[in-house]
């Protein structure tokens, strides 16, 4: 009895570890809550990232992510959900197709996890950005490891949508300060992550 319910537990957990990121049901409720255009961007996901990148290698899978990503209009969590700060699903990101930082950060991450991209050596990362007028602001983006320990800020690559290149941290002088790197699925939730993975799980469009 106790190796059955061991083995009903590794089932569920694989059974919603490898759950398809995009099935008929979201393209169809897409569809009729937001448009066509919200429809087709969802099978685009499928198609050119999903499909044509799961045996890319890493390099490749991060930079076409980062590039598709980052095609969504931004828009602050003021216009698109009335409050100051909101983490969004990638279903209403996609669907809505605009959002701030937090949300072209949880996109990516969803997508590069479902392609296979070792989630230990992605973050997201809270920093201080200083954009061309001088202007700090505070901003996330998501950062991978080239090695799994980096000791080097060359080996930390920072994927985000006010630069449209992945460039290594040595090489972003734009931004000063870290000030704090999520786990996420590696380590101690918050209460918005638990939020967001439950919205994620429930594909909250």
């Amino acid at each position: 009895m106790h190796l059955h319910r061991l083995f009903f537990i590794f089932l569920l957990f694989y059974t919603l570890s490898h759950a398809q990121l995009i099935d008929d049901r979201v393209l169809e409720q897409a569809e009729k809550k937001y448009n066509s255009f919200a429809k087709n961007r969802f099978i685009d996901i499928n198609t050119t990232l999903l499909q044509e990148l799961k045996n890319a290698k890493a390099i490749k899978k991060l930079n076409v992510v980062n590039t598709w990503v980052n095609q969504i209009r931004y828009a602050s969590d003021k216009k698109v959900y009335h409050t100051s700060d909101y983490w969004a699903t990638l279903y209403q990101f996609i669907g809505k197709g605009r959002g701030d930082c937090e949300d072209y950060t949880i996109t990516k991450y969803y997508i590069l996890k479902n392609l296979g991209i070792d989630i230990h050596r992605m973050k997201f990362a809270y920093v201080i950005y200083k954009n061309r007028k001088g202007k700090k602001i505070s901003h996330m983006v998501l950062v991978y490891f080239k090695v799994p320990k980096p000791k080097k800020r060359a080996d930390i690559l920072i994927l985000d949508n006010n630069n449209r290149r992945i460039l290594p941290a040595s090489k972003r002088p734009d931004i000063i300060k870290v000030i704090k790197m999520i786990n996420g699925d590696t380590g101690a939730k918050s209460k918005k992550w638990k939020k967001l993975e439950l919205n994620m799980q429930r594909k909250l469009l």
